[in-house]
């Protein structure tokens, strides 16, 4: 078992995230979304008073353009506004509209209630635990990677 580790966890990550992105594809489908779209209406909606694209980008680990794309998309769909104080766009905050609530909430409970699912006779200590380890993997593996660019 010690010797295919690598292996189960390679397989078990490929098989988490299909998981993943097979369930918000669904959701997101009603709404015409992609997974960014919907990333970025619930950070928004969390902030509680909007973020900057910077602030976007930061905390969803995305690009800065990647960024810009998607909310011209959601601001064509009516789901966000950018708050221009005296016509300056430059750092200006991106809000919800009332529809753009609505969605982002509507995510935020399907999303909780994965959640809730997938913990099922999960303890809060494995849980901690877990993800405590796998926070510990991801920088083992990015530190790695950063060592093989050198």
């Amino acid at each position: 078992m010690r010797n295919n580790r690598f292996e189960i966890f390679s397989t078990s990550v490929s098989q988490l995230i299909k998981s993943v992105q097979s369930l918000k594809s669904k959701k997101m489908a009603q709404y015409g979304l992609k997974g960014t779209n919907a990333l970025c209406l619930c950070q928004i909606l969390e902030s509680g008073s909007g973020l900057t694209a910077t602030e976007l980008a930061k905390q969803g680990e995305i690009d800065k353009a990647q960024v810009s794309r998607c909310m011209a998309e959601l601001i064509e769909r009516k789901y966000v506004y950018r708050d221009d104080q005296n016509g300056r766009r430059y750092k200006q905050k991106y809000r919800l509209t009332p529809e753009g609530t609505a969605v982002a909430t509507d995510i935020n409970a399907v999303v909780g209630s994965i959640q809730a699912t997938i913990r099922k006779d999960v303890t809060p200590e494995e849980l901690d635990t877990f993800y405590r380890t796998l926070y510990k993997l991801c920088d083992n593996f990015h530190e790695l990677l950063e060592k093989q660019k050198q």
